[in-house]
């Protein structure tokens, strides 16, 4: 606990506060008759109408959703409106937001500000999150990603902290482009619950799949590590595709399969990357050469998420057991940071491959309610090449997409350009726009029409039956 949530029973009791969103108390909804059983939570970080769309051309064609991604067939579908706030008042709206803001909104209901973990803006109080109040409610929990499982979107959902860098003992109070980035508050010998790391260790959720050898092995002033704090809690630690297959359910997992974020699964071949659109000595558009996506040399021997999704799934719902499971695909944000548009598509893959997981067990299992997903947009998009203004007259000047531009050879002919236009610098913005969501299952009737990112939590909380105490006066 700390500055606002005391955590009691089955329920987060609010210490003088408003939850849910900015200025507004969500009303305590009746939970379902039949609630469901289980609920697997998709996020693809990054992911708006653009990044879905590059790569479905690429994946399928120009399609229909019958011929596209697993979840572009559910039955329940979303924009959410993606809402952040100022740090300095907590009210006045910012009007693009990062993981964590994004992530806390999804996790916690809580419209926040940029950089915070399921805290609130301004006042840094916690709040509870759907993982938080599964776990008081008795249900399995778990947390997949292919970033380190201290990265702000998983982090959002077990953790609570001022900054989404403290993710290690070593980063409590660090710099970041002269800039502080440490949580002073947050120090586990200042009263404070620790950094991701030491949260995460202390957490007791049941499955914990994704990066993070690097925050887990810094120690703390005592000298313990996270990952030795994790395994005295009793967590099976494994770093392997192998340790991971072989598993069971007798001890809670935790899976670390690289320091950080997982090498993405695709990639342009021979290093291929995004360029500027030129204009040669003669006034000739030249366009970059057209890149081939292939399997990434760099990938190696790790499970993939398609796989940590279903052994996190096998683990949790053992014995027919209720859970709540978050899966993120990371790196569809990080590789259009980059400018890698064929990792995009591979990262892309990678969660469909994983919703089609889940879409597997609730075949068997349709009492389990599925969403997709993400926490904000991006700057990729696709542009026309050539353009459609090449045979303007020459004294209007060449028209040239601005930034850096990919030009993707297509599985079925032709090419596709992908535009990088939000950033000159040495990577590429996050974007403003509404995000899609994807629902199937019990509960996720309310997935309709336009709603708030924050919506998403009391979506889940009422699939799922889980009650939260209102603010107490």
């Amino acid at each position: 606990m700390r500055n606002g949530w005391i955590r009691g029973g089955a329920a987060w009791v609010g210490v003088g506060m408003i939850w849910g969103g900015v200025g507004e108390t969500v009303a305590a909804v009746e939970s379902p008759a039949a609630p469901a059983q289980s609920l697997i939570l998709f996020i693809g970080d990054g992911v708006d109408d653009h990044q879905l769309t590059i790569a479905r051309n690429y994946l399928f064609g120009n399609v229909a959703a019958a011929d596209g991604f697993s979840f572009d067939r559910f039955d329940a579908r979303a924009a959410a409106v993606v809402q952040t706030v100022s740090e300095q008042d907590g009210v006045t709206p910012v009007y693009v937001g990062d993981s964590a803001s994004g992530g806390t909104a999804i996790a916690a209901g809580t419209v926040t500000s940029r950089g915070r973990i399921a805290t609130t803006a301004r006042t840094d109080r916690d709040v509870p999150t759907v993982l938080e109040l599964a776990q008081a409610a008795g249900l399995r929990t778990g947390l997949v990603t292919t970033s380190s499982i201290t990265d702000a979107t998983p982090a959002s959902f077990v953790a609570h902290i001022a900054l989404r860098y403290c993710e290690g003992p070593g980063d409590m109070a660090g710099m970041r482009g002269g800039v502080r980035t440490g949580c002073p508050d947050d120090v586990s010998t200042a009263g404070g619950p620790g950094s991701i790391a030491e949260q995460i260790a202390a957490s007791g959720v049941d499955v914990l799949l994704g990066g993070g050898t690097k925050p887990f092995s810094q120690p703390t002033a005592s000298g313990e590590t996270p990952l030795q704090a994790a395994r005295a809690a009793g967590y099976s630690v494994v770093e392997d595709r192998a340790g991971l297959l072989g598993a069971d359910a007798k001890r809670p997992l935790l899976g670390l399969f690289g320091p950080g974020t997982l090498p993405v699964e695709w990639a342009a071949q021979g290093g291929a990357q995004a360029e500027p659109v030129r204009v040669s000595a003669t006034g000739e558009i030249v366009y970059p050469e057209a890149q081939t996506c292939v399997p990434n040399p760099d990938f190696g021997n790790r499970p993939t998420l398609e796989e940590m999704t279903r052994k996190a799934i096998e683990l949790l719902g053992a014995d027919g057991a209720r859970f709540f499971l978050m899966v993120e695909s990371a790196s569809i944000d990080k590789q259009a940071h980059a400018r890698q548009a064929c990792g995009q598509i591979g990262e892309t893959q990678a969660l469909d491959r994983s919703v089609q997981a889940a879409l597997d067990f609730a075949e068997t299992h349709p009492e389990t309610a599925l969403l997709v997903a993400s926490d904000h947009g991006h700057a990729a998009q696709i542009v026309p090449i050539p353009s459609m203004f090449a045979a303007l007259p020459p004294m209007l000047g060449p028209q040239l997409p601005p930034g850096r531009v990919a030009v993707v050879k297509m599985p079925r002919g032709g090419v596709m350009g992908v535009s990088y236009g939000s950033n000159q610098g040495y990577a590429e913005e996050h974007t403003g726009t509404q995000t899609p969501v994807f629902g199937q299952g019990p509960g996720t009737e309310s997935v309709r029409g336009l709603i708030r990112q924050a919506d998403l939590f009391d979506v889940m909380r009422r699939a799922l039956g889980l009650e939260v105490s209102p603010p107490q006066p």
